[in-house]
């Protein structure tokens, strides 16, 4: 996509009366004043990432209370796989003519994985009650993750060499592999596996204006709730806020860097993110030792800590095309980090929250994770479009790391949040009630 809207802005630039005729006329055009729909090409995919955020932030909500409120668990699923599965295979589509389109297509994939999110979150949460198991569990299931994303990335990277495709022929490659297998996978899943649940609770007034309405008073409330008597989840929720939208913007923003400041093509790229599956393999299993060695409180600080020095590293270091292998390295590390941090935060949260609000509460972990999902690429963007050093634009993910590390900080001692929640007799957490 960044290759495409290059292309759209030096078309732009050109047919505005610019007169290059050397071999970096298109650098030059892009960074003098190439623009496409009033953006530099620079910034498509960070765009994309808020334009994610904010739709995500506003709808998260609604997917929270059709899984609270009615017995359509399984249907919201079984409806956004699908249609996650129908736009993978619209995008196999990509060219010039096409590539605005897909772009768009960006940001309603994101907004239904978060809804697939909502739903496989709250299966999850029931599956256990036991702080060590629930580690267990998150441990098994990101492991699962990175392992079948480094078979997906091989494969691509393997079929694009075979090929001999270029970067359009790559993408087009991925997404006609990423469509055979979520149609087959989900499938499989939803046929035999997920099963019908009934609803958690009764929406206060029937209808689905209602039922949208009931899905922000209910944040309202219990965030409300929260602030005031619930000052551990209040931390960790706050924390979850920074850390994710940090996470969710590295791929979009280390692709921007790799692009433009290490010029890396769609092969090189591939491996970067080949890096990051393989790291992410043993960090799946590291995060989960240190879970239980030290608890997922420390983890997750340990984890962001490593995240705050990596990234300000790469920043520091990758400067330019001559320094692209060691690109290399960076995302392996991104990879532990990543595949350590999601089930810290997932054990984390589900063995402080109180007891008998697991599934109920889920939502608003994913909301949390998402509502400022926005800020991370819309900060990047800005900078990008004022002419500051891209450099800087990979640095300032660090204010959302040191930020979730401090508030998880604040959370104090981790067997006191649990016992709190596992206490009968504390009176500072009621039910939910709408």
């Amino acid at each position: 996509l960044l290759k495409l809207a290059a292309v759209a802005a030096t078309s732009n630039c050109y047919a505005g009366g610019a007169d290059y005729d050397d071999d970096h006329s298109e650098a030059e055009c892009i960074n003098g004043g190439g623009r496409i729909y009033g953006m530099r090409p620079t910034s498509l995919l960070t765009n994309i990432g808020v334009f994610s955020g904010l739709f995500s932030a506003i709808l998260t909500p609604f997917f929270g209370s059709i899984v609270d409120h009615t017995p359509h668990r399984k249907a919201l699923g079984q409806g956004s796989a699908l249609l996650l599965s129908l736009i993978k295979g619209i995008e196999i589509c990509l060219s010039q003519s096409t590539w605005f389109v897909v772009s768009v297509l960006q940001v309603l994939n994101f907004v239904l994985w978060n809804a697939y999110l909502c739903v496989a979150y709250a299966y999850t949460a029931e599956l256990s009650m036991v702080p060590n198991e629930q580690t267990e569990y998150n441990s098994r299931f990101q492991l699962i993750l990175y392992l079948t994303m480094l078979s997906f990335t091989f494969v691509v990277m393997t079929s694009s060499a075979v090929l001999q495709t270029d970067d359009v022929g790559t993408a087009r490659i991925s997404q006609t592999v990423a469509f055979a297998v979520c149609t087959s996978v989900f499938g499989l899943s939803f046929r035999h596996f997920f099963r019908p649940r009934p609803a958690l609770r009764t929406c206060p007034t029937p209808g689905k204006t209602q039922l949208f309405r009931s899905g922000f008073q209910k944040l309202s409330f219990t965030f409300s709730h929260i602030w005031r008597h619930w000052y551990t989840l209040r931390y960790f929720l706050l924390s979850v806020m920074f850390s994710e939208s940090a996470t969710a913007a590295l791929s979009t923003i280390s692709t921007t860097y790799m692009t433009h400041v290490l010029e890396m093509n769609a092969g090189e790229i591939g491996k970067v993110f080949l890096c990051v599956f393989v790291g992410g393999i043993p960090g799946s299993r590291l995060g989960g030792l240190v879970g239980v060695a030290l608890n997922p409180l420390r983890s997750a600080m340990l984890c962001l800590v490593l995240f705050v020095v990596n990234t300000s590293l790469a920043a520091l270091v990758l400067t330019g095309p001559e320094y692209k292998n060691g690109m290399y390295g960076f995302a392996a590390v991104w990879g532990v980090c990543l595949s350590w941090l999601h089930p810290a935060h997932a054990s984390l949260y589900c063995t402080i929250i109180p007891r008998g609000q697991e599934s109920e509460l889920m939502g608003i972990y994913i909301f949390s994770g998402q509502v400022l999902a926005w800020l991370p690429p819309l900060l990047f963007s800005f900078l990008n479009e004022i002419g500051a050093s891209m450099s800087i634009g990979m640095a300032s993910l660090n204010l959302f790391f040191a930020g979730g590390f401090l508030l998880l900080l604040m959370i104090g001692n981790y067997d006191e949040a649990v016992a709190l929640s596992q206490d009968e007799n504390n009176m500072a957490w009621a039910p939910i009630d709408d």
